[in-house]
């Protein structure tokens, strides 16, 4: 059974387009009004981490016994590493994993399946493009949908998109969908800061939660404490104003290495960010305190200092779990 763009877009969670270009299926997951918002914004920085597959996962039940597709990778970020991860019945088995892509830009992947009916995933990317064609699923009777309970919309900047897990699957956004089995739309990209004209009001994707994760960015880029400050309210009265029916979480800044006795020109680290708790929940989002959520430990940390390693981001995922099911 191979795979058409239209079976492709039933068994893929986490793009809001697919387009065909040289025999290839190109994943998206920003509208075009996005893309040509941060074209505009950042072309030659944060538009490349548009085209990033992360969140991107296809999610099936089948009989195949195996799974197999041709890929090529487009760089979209500063990093050079990628996988692509496969889980059966929930259970990580086998993976491809490149630590530089400059040595391998495609190639052709063939898992092979245990016998009978399972539940198949495979996560792209989230730091890469990832491209995909000849999608196979050998001597399979059928290929369906995986029905979510739940849909999320991610919103916020390299943690959120998924710096540094080697591993795809393991970053803390893709340990939620997993254990939630939620639909999720990650928008995030690294290096963001809060930004209103990021939201799409036109976005299709209706999330039943939306998940904010702003702050650190903003703390070292933002000219002033007052632009600091307009920036993240703006973008909280935006969401608020399109989703306020909807279940609305911030995850303050996690724990940053190196911060203590340095001010930028917002001011302390701990001071920025207590403004953003206090900020959110005026505009009646759930707080989680990103300072409660990883290790203060370097070890857990794949720069020593901002980025959570896989294991950094197990900690994440967890105690983030935790306080979303206490919402």
């Amino acid at each position: 059974m191979k795979l058409t763009k239209e079976t492709l877009s039933a068994l893929l969670v986490g793009a809001v387009d697919i387009r065909e270009e040289d025999g290839f299926f190109v994943l998206s997951r920003f509208t075009e009004k996005q893309t040509a918002y941060y074209k505009e914004k950042s072309p030659d920085n944060l538009y490349r981490k548009v085209h990033a597959s992360a969140g991107m996962r296809l999610e099936l039940r089948t009989d195949a016994d195996a799974l197999s597709f041709n890929y090529r990778v487009v760089s979209a970020s500063s990093r050079t590493f990628y996988s692509i991860d496969l889980y059966v019945d929930g259970v990580f088995c086998d993976e491809v994993y490149v630590m530089n892509v400059l040595r391998q830009k495609d190639g052709h992947v063939r898992f092979a399946l245990p016998a009978g009916e399972h539940r198949v995933t495979v996560f792209f990317s989230n730091l890469m493009r990832t491209d995909i064609a000849e999608i196979v699923l050998e001597d399979a009777s059928f290929a369906e949908p995986i029905p979510m309970k739940t849909k999320i919309l991610f919103l916020g900047d390299s943690i959120t998109q998924g710096y540094d897990a080697y591993h795809s699957s393991l970053s803390y956004a893709n340990r939620i969908a997993r254990a939630l089995d939620a639909d999720v739309l990650n928008q995030a990209i690294g290096g963001e800061i809060f930004d209103e004209g990021i939201i799409d009001e036109a976005l299709s994707y209706d999330p039943d939660t939306v998940i904010v994760a702003y702050g650190t960015n903003d703390w070292a880029l933002q000219p002033s404490r007052e632009a600091f400050l307009a920036a993240a309210d703006a973008f909280f009265r935006r969401v608020k104003a399109l989703y306020g029916n909807r279940k609305l979480v911030y995850i303050s800044p996690i724990f940053r290495g190196g911060v203590e006795g340095k001010c930028t020109a917002v001011g302390a680290f701990g001071d920025a960010v207590e403004a953003l708790k206090k900020l959110s929940s005026l505009h009646g989002f759930h707080l989680v305190d990103g300072f409660t959520l990883t290790p203060h430990i370097e070890d857990f940390f794949a720069d020593k200092d901002l980025h959570p390693n896989d294991l950094g981001f197990a900690f994440y995922a967890e105690n983030l779990l935790s306080a979303l099911k206490k919402i």
